[in-house]
């Protein structure tokens, strides 16, 4: 039965899919080691990296997030999401975004022009009232100020701001020339990083290699990532009014912003020891004498949370990368966020938005589903075809479209709900390879962590039960040989392999998914079946 064959390929082309990805994890491109230099002429505060001392570094702790600012210069060195553990069951070991200690990941900010604090090295070193600052209970905002005069008559205050339930930190330089000549300064944002890995992609990788590398907006477009080995071969040269610049890695995302009214030049560099940097630099600031100024510029520093990310800047939503299933993986995302704000459990949302999938499909599926009975009702036919026609295949096809023209049947039914569920199950695996809120996520008893395969297989084992089931439900094609049965037979148990190492929540969807369609079949199958036959279409005569 066609119905069957179209079953086939659908397995076939998720098979396929998934082992493109296995193949890309162990055998795709990998970070390059040929040496880079910095383009002569770029702006590159990271490239005067100096040892950061934890001894004068000023700390500061909010409700998400513990940082420490070195006053050299003036950067965030080091970042720790109180919110996320690097594994499950392991609360004293925090996700460590920027980072000094064994590797360098920083968020820099300079100011230069004529006695600017970071137009030589040493780069200023700025003074500030406290060692450490706490968001209090109570406070929605919390302000680090740094000060640092030039001797000149000009004094530079830099502040960082901190928002009570936010990852987005406002940056804002305040120029004060009481000098008597004017000044003219620009501003640098930079995130310079290592190449090394995070240490997070391998805990759910299922087949899938994250993404590792820098991320921005260009002119023509919101969002472009460029991976480390194209960025040492083809820095990135270009300008354009807003937009972001940042680097992603697994569930995580820090990115600078600019005023989105404001032309930057955006420039990145690769360094010999593999030191990467994404800058952008905006327009130059004149300060007459006698007057003040105040540059600013946002800092994203944390999970890729989307109604944060949609808020920080056009486009930078897109860093959750659905890839070319994302105007079926958003709408997804979205209705699972929604069924966890009221149920508090991602599982169920999975198991609601796979009833929601099913429900919308329906129209489609019983369509399937009645060819699927019109078939099972013509078996004793095509099996009377079978025998008499057997040995001749092309006789016995024409006779079968004859039966089928004068049933009213449709073998060709089945082939569209099953086509369909592919991309929804490509989209479905984007959003839990992606989505943050799911890493960690605990379902019921056993399965803990939605996002990785499930410990002891129950539900693999089950998603494949159900295939099964749902083959024994269909009609056998008369015109199907004993070896194309034989590996549609073997289809539960390929699929059941693969998904031995899939997440947990993608197997919860395609099991809900078996068991409803299992059902939904059932109750369209007993109404064909008991249904009147339909009388057969008369064959006009030549």
């Amino acid at each position: 039965m066609e119905s069957m064959r179209g079953f086939f390929i659908l397995g076939l082309a998720v098979c396929t899919f998934l082992l493109y990805q296995a193949w890309q994890k162990d055998y795709g491109p990998q970070p390059s080691q040929q040496e880079s230099t910095v383009e002569q002429g770029d702006v590159a505060v990271a490239s005067n990296n100096t040892a950061v001392s934890s001894d004068n570094l000023i700390t500061v702790e909010t409700d998400l997030v513990s940082y420490r600012i070195e006053p050299n210069g003036g950067d965030i060195v080091y970042a720790e999401l109180k919110q996320y553990n690097v594994e499950l069951d392991k609360a004293d070991n925090k996700v460590v975004l920027f980072d000094y200690r064994d590797r360098m990941y920083q968020a820099k900010s300079a100011l230069l022009g004529q006695g600017a604090p970071d137009n030589q090295l040493p780069r200023a070193s700025y003074s500030t009232e406290k060692e450490s600052y706490t968001l209090a209970e109570g406070e929605d905002t919390l302000t680090v100020p740094l000060s640092w005069t030039n001797g000149a008559g000009v004094t530079f205050n830099k502040s960082f701001t901190f928002t009570r339930g936010q990852y987005l930190i406002n940056m804002a330089y305040s120029i004060d020339n009481q000098s008597s000549n004017d000044r003219t300064y620009n501003f640098v944002a930079e995130l310079a990083r290592d190449q090394k890995p995070t240490g997070l992609e391998e805990k759910s990788s299922f087949g899938m290699k994250p993404f590792m590398g820098v991320a921005y907006s260009p002119e023509e477009q919101q969002y472009e990532k460029v991976d480390f080995e194209e960025l040492e071969e083809e820095p990135i040269k270009t300008s354009r009014q807003g937009g972001w610049v940042g680097f992603l890695q697994h569930y995580f995302i820090a990115a600078w912003i600019p005023p989105q009214d404001q032309q930057i030049n955006i420039t990145s560099s690769v360094k010999p020891n593999k030191d990467t940097t994404i800058r952008f630099v905006q327009p130059t600031v004149s300060v007459p004498a006698g007057q003040a100024k105040t540059i600013n510029a946002d800092l994203y520093v944390g999970p890729k949370d989307l109604e944060q990310l949609e808020a920080a800047a056009p486009g930078l939503d897109k860093s959750l990368d659905l890839s070319w299933v994302w105007w079926i993986g958003l709408p997804l995302y979205k209705l699972m966020q929604f069924f966890h704000g009221f149920l508090a459990n991602w599982g169920l949302a999975i198991i609601l938005v796979t009833i929601v999938i099913k429900t919308l499909l329906y129209p489609l599926s019983a369509a399937q589903y009645r060819s699927m009975g019109n078939m099972r009702k013509l078996q004793p036919k095509m099996q009377r075809l079978k025998e008499r026609y057997g040995d001749d295949k092309q006789r016995m096809q024409q006779e079968m479209m004859k039966m089928y023209k004068e049933e009213g049947a449709n073998p060709f039914g089945g082939c569209l709900p099953m086509l369909l569920q592919f991309p929804i199950f490509i989209a479905l695996y984007y959003v839990l390879f992606e989505a943050v809120e799911l890493r960690h996520a605990p379902f019921f008893g056993w399965i803990q962590d939605l996002s990785v395969a499930d410990p002891y297989f129950v539900l693999p084992l089950l998603m494949g039960g159900s295939m099964w089931l749902m083959q024994r439900l269909q009609p056998k094609s008369p015109t199907m040989d004993q070896m194309q049965q034989k590996i549609m037979s073997y289809l539960p148990v390929v699929f059941t392999v693969f998904m031995l190492f899939f997440p947990a929540g993608l197997v919860l969807y395609w099991l809900c998914n078996n068991l409803i369609s299992v059902a939904q079949q059932q109750y369209v199958t007993k109404k064909v079946e008991n249904a009147p036959d339909k009388p057969k279409k008369a064959i006009k005569k030549k």
